[in-house]
């Protein structure tokens, strides 16, 4: 029995990496039938029925330590928000708003503002980009001109022996940040379709590409979304800032001035900025109204 990795599902195939080979496999009766269907990242057993075409079977889906539903993929290291300073604006409420979606699911966020170059280090977004730092979170701030950009190398470090995915509003720069991690990453994509012949399958938006020793997924883009399934109260026990400074009052939403709210302290004392706060109390009742409607 051999275990790998499933770095990308066409149709009913999923693609295998074992040994620095790809396999392509189709699942045995086991595990059609079991509760769980094969995702992308997901740590398999799989027997090899022909060597020479690296062919196999799927006997087992091993347990996820996490998995990512927008889309699917599991076992991951972290998630990199690829967010532009300029053209388009920075954008705080929706990059808040995936960043807090990921805590409540316990993925680490890496910020990655790109356009940097576009921005003088005193101007407003540059200042607001810094302070998720002061908060806890990893950030870094790029641009397209790597070869000039001193926090380039350190963006690529954090990369390093991790399975990443990567996200992000349209527009920011995603596909051009990854195109200079993985160059051609999107014709690489149509590249390994025609090699597998499988043109007349269906393709899967949610692939890992192999980086020197890391895997990195690759996302759609997007521009809104709403939260499924998420209530108020997970959003507020989650994001990592609030539950350091331990609030006195359980199940506390920080919100509506509570008096001896430690977040509400926070904010008052400027330990926690302004601008995130004001957009998670606009997530909280984007949640609320969500609610009423359905």
């Amino acid at each position: 029995m051999n275990q790998g990795i499933i770095l990308k599902i066409l149709s009913e195939y999923a693609y295998v990496l074992f040994e620095k080979n790809l396999y392509e496999c189709k699942a045995t009766g086991k595990v059609r039938h079991s509760n769980q269907k094969p995702t992308t990242g997901d740590y398999v057993n799989f027997e090899i029925t022909d060597k020479q075409n690296f062919k196999g079977s799927l006997t087992e889906i091993l347990k996820r330590k996490n998995e990512l539903y927008r889309p699917r993929i599991a076992n991951i290291d972290q998630v990199v928000i690829i967010t532009s300073l300029r053209e388009p604006i920075l954008n705080t409420y929706t990059l808040n708003k995936y960043l807090f979606f990921l805590e409540t699911l316990h993925l680490k966020p890496i910020l990655a503002f790109t356009k940097a170059d576009l921005t003088n280090q005193d101007d407003e977004e540059i200042l607001k980009a810094k302070l998720y730092k002061t908060i806890g979170y990893e950030v870094y701030l790029i641009n397209n001109m790597i070869d000039t950009d001193k926090n380039w190398n350190e963006f690529l470090k954090s990369l390093e022996n991790k399975t990443s995915v990567f996200t992000g509003q349209t527009g920011a720069g995603k596909s051009t940040t990854l195109n200079h991690i993985i160059p051609n990453v999107s014709e690489k994509t149509q590249e390994i379709s025609k090699a597998l012949n499988r043109g007349k399958h269906t393709t899967t938006k949610n692939e890992l590409f192999i980086y020197k020793n890391s895997l990195i997924g690759d996302t759609p883009g997007f521009s809104s979304f709403e939260y499924k399934e998420i209530t108020k109260e997970e959003i507020a026990l989650s994001i990592n800032f609030f539950k350091d400074i331990k609030c006195k009052f359980n199940n506390c939403l920080h919100i509506n001035n509570t008096p001896g709210c430690k977040v509400i302290e926070a904010v008052k004392n400027n330990s926690f900025p302004q601008f995130i706060y004001d957009d998670y109390v606009k997530i909280q009742l984007e949640i609320e109204n969500q609610r009423r409607r359905y």
